[in-house]
């Protein structure tokens, strides 16, 4: 798939700079509750927006180039499935991206949820009191890498067409303002696509939804493994943490901060076991917002 130089630009202008003031005008003609446009951390996340120092393409942009130097200079094509997109049809192509960008997101998206070192930094993205499109930019440096390498280390690998896995990220962008909007849209998409509503009950704090609903654009390995929750009535109203800062130097030395308290009181292993509860639970009690989703126990802060 050949893509003239305008058109490369353009998508590249999109995946940056158009999503965020696109879908913000979806909200506002189609919302989903009635939220205010300029609420508490609104500059915070315009800022982990159009920031010049995003830290973590660096990093990705380097274990990618690694990736591929290695491969040639060592492996040539000996390496099983090596190159395998090279000359791939589009569909073909398309297809395995779609798959490497799902597998790999919904695998790294459950460990940050799972092990207590991942989530103290995947804990910034969900620190935000209130969803919407400017809301989904707000990530640890270190977090958003975790996220990427994966699907850029194979995309790497079997090298797709570069104009293939360009309009693939263009989409990828989209859906994932799209997915974090205050958008209604109708219910049967959530059963088939991470929709807006889907992806509330992702970030809620309600009990029921802990830990559930990890898929990127298309949910189905949710689904697949038992972790979607997609109630017919009803929309979440109650997401973040009130004591969490709006900073962003803040939101980037906190989690540093906070494994270490978790080694200091539990020890090393606790950054990558969650201990377990002494007490069940009541079915109605919310979660500790200053923990891990899936613990009830104080187990960061005291």
């Amino acid at each position: 798939m050949s893509l003239s130089p305008v058109l490369q630009q353009w998508l590249g202008y999109l995946s940056l700079y158009g999503w965020i003031w696109i879908i913000p005008i979806l909200e506002r003609l189609f919302p989903l509750r009635g939220q205010k446009l300029l609420r508490p951390g609104i500059l915070n996340d315009l800022v982990h927006t159009y920031h010049p120092f995003h830290l973590w393409i660096i990093l990705n942009s380097a274990f990618y180039a690694w990736v591929a130097t290695y491969a040639q200079q060592h492996g040539g094509n000996t390496f099983p499935g090596q190159g395998a997109l090279v000359d791939a049809h589009l569909g073909w192509s398309l297809l395995a991206l779609f798959l490497i960008g799902h597998t790999t997101f919904y695998g790294a998206h459950y460990l940050s949820h799972k092990i207590p070192m991942l989530w103290q930094f995947h804990r910034v993205h969900h620190s935000s009191q209130t969803l919407d499109s400017f809301s989904t930019s707000r990530f640890h440096i270190f977090d958003k890498t975790l996220f990427a390498l994966p699907a850029l280390m194979l995309i790497a690998y079997f090298q797709p067409d570069p104009g293939v896995t360009l309009v693939y990220i263009a989409f990828s962008d989209f859906w994932g303002r799209y997915g974090h909007g205050n958008i209604k849209d109708a219910h049967w998409l959530g059963y088939f696509m991470s929709n807006p509503k889907f992806h509330r009950w992702h970030h809620s704090n309600h009990p029921e939804a802990i830990d559930k609903n990890f898929s990127a654009e298309f949910n189905f390995l949710d689904y697949l493994f038992g972790t979607a929750y997609y109630p017919k009535e009803g929309v979440p109203d109650n997401f973040g943490e009130s004591g969490y800062s709006n900073n962003i130097v803040v939101q980037h030395y906190r989690p540093f901060h906070d494994c270490y308290k978790i080694v200091k009181k539990d020890g090393w292993m606790a950054l990558l076991r969650k201990p377990k509860s002494k007490t069940k639970p009541e079915s109605n009690a919310k979660p500790d917002p200053d923990t891990h989703q899936s613990d009830t126990l104080n187990a960061v802060h005291e």
